[in-house]
């Protein structure tokens, strides 16, 4: 028998960081927000209205240009990001978390690889669901 409270969204997953090239963790973790959280429903029917107000407004569906798309991306990554640890500087200092923090750690060029893991995980359903043992 299957109960319907078994199995529920988590309204947030942390996420390993891991080398892109060896798969070894790195000792570091992003709280990312999962879909059903509120900040992230939020920019994501932002993203939705905006699109269907261009549309009624010319009748046609209008592509972006692709910096402009990047930056978006970037500041849905920011706007999802909840929390980390373990993320510091050259210099071993700990970085602390905020929203301008993250905007320059997923802004900084040559950190494609961070941003490629993060936007995998935010598509990850799975990772944003929680089983809970019930009697």
């Amino acid at each position: 028998m299957f109960k319907i409270n078994s199995i529920t969204d988590a309204q947030s997953a942390s996420i390993d960081l891991k080398n892109p090239t060896t798969g070894e963790l790195l000792g570091a973790s992003i709280e990312l927000a999962g879909p059903e959280h509120p900040q992230r429903k939020s920019i994501e029917f932002a993203k939705q209205r905006k699109m269907r107000q261009s549309i009624q407004k010319t009748g046609k569906f209008e592509l972006t240009d692709p910096a402009e798309d990047e930056l978006d991306a970037i500041d849905k990554l920011v706007s999802c990001t909840l929390s980390w640890e373990g993320i510091c500087a050259d210099d071993g200092t700990p970085i602390p978390f905020s929203r301008e923090a993250a905007a320059k750690l997923y802004g900084t060029e040559g950190l494609g690889w961070l941003r490629a893991q993060l936007y995998n995980a935010l598509e990850e359903r799975e990772r944003f669901i929680k089983a809970c043992v019930q009697s």
